[in-house]
């Protein structure tokens, strides 16, 4: 199996290669081909760094797309020269997935069954990530949220808080799981004909769109535009801070702050409607100089401007991603 994973994962990366290979080639942004897709500008970045992969369907489109065959696409011929055919790779690859999934599922179900014996006992989150996540939610002109505190792995929740709108008249208190939560408030306001968003660990990323405007990207600066579909009273300020893509962890790492300055600290805050986007000049010249080719995102913090009980004088996140060749 870990000769097999090892196989998949490098199909995984020659794949994401040749996506950004003919992506650059057609001169097409990670915005634009999504929007063409039909997925996410982040699905792309996926994508590309190898993190995961188009299914069946999103292939017939990119092969389109590009104009070129699936198994173009695939870079099959290399494959080819490794397996006696492309069927018995295929065939490979579903059994790989099978047992992958097969492992998980047992890794799964066993930890699920131990927590809920903890659980009864009274002891939910020992040696376990825990995550907080929000809920927003726009009714009769009013604006609502709960936040949800919880065990990662198994989903048991640790503490809820937040609008007592919500747990006085769904009787919140009855559930055991974060999903539950948000699922019930969630159907009770579209029942109502309001509107939820679900803030996952504070990024605000799903709701915010920033962009990075076109023709601005320096090795010293770049000049970002947050948009806004809805109004969510949310204020951005001036502070942000870079993170570069390190390909050995998969993840993202903050960089480190090489000249001791802090100019990407102002007072001044911004909000933003959504016929009235903001836009900002974010030069980190006096803090990391010029950058080395790689994938970075930038991170800036954002609050809302409101009074309801999960966020006030709380921080959450908006990002995008860069690339420096």
């Amino acid at each position: 199996i870990k000769n097999d994973i090892i196989i998949l994962k490098g199909v995984i990366i020659m794949l994401g290669n040749k996506i950004l290979e003919l992506r650059k080639k057609n001169s097409l942004s990670q915005e634009t081909l999504s929007e063409k897709i039909g997925v996410t500008r982040q699905t792309i970045s996926n994508w590309e760094l190898g993190v995961t992969q188009p299914n069946p369907e999103q292939l017939k489109l990119l092969s389109k797309e590009f104009n070129i065959s699936i198994d173009e696409l695939l870079d099959n011929k290399r494959i080819i020269d490794n397996k006696k055919n492309d069927t018995e790779k295929l065939a490979r690859i579903i059994i790989i997935y099978l047992k992958i999934s097969l492992i998980i599922s047992i890794i799964i179900i066993s930890i699920i069954l131990l927590l809920r014996v903890t659980h009864k006992k009274g002891n939910r989150s020992i040696g376990l990530e825990e995550k907080e996540d929000s809920i927003y939610c726009k009714l009769y002109g009013e604006e609502h949220g709960y936040r949800v505190k919880y065990t990662k792995n198994s989903d048991l929740i640790i503490k809820q808080s937040g609008d007592t709108y919500f747990l006085d008249i769904l009787n919140l208190n009855q559930y055991d799981y974060a999903h539950q939560v948000f699922n019930i408030i969630n159907d009770y306001v579209k029942k109502q004909e309001g509107t939820c968003e679900i803030i996952e660990n504070r990024d605000l990323s799903n709701i915010v769109d920033m962009q990075i405007k076109e023709g601005t990207l320096t090795k010293n600066s770049l000049t970002i535009i947050i948009k806004e579909n809805i109004d969510y009273n949310i204020i951005y300020g001036e502070p942000f801070w870079l993170e570069k893509y390190n390909y050995k962890t998969s993840d993202y790492e903050k960089l480190e702050n090489t000249t001791g300055n802090n100019c990407a600290f102002n007072l001044p805050a911004y909000g933003v409607t959504p016929d009235k986007p903001l836009e900002l000049v974010q030069d980190w010249s006096c803090m990391y100089g010029s950058l080395n080719k790689g994938i970075y995102r930038i991170v800036k913090d954002a609050s809302f401007n409101s009074d309801i009980p999960i966020d006030k004088d709380d921080i959450y996140y908006i990002w995008t991603e860069f690339e420096i060749t």
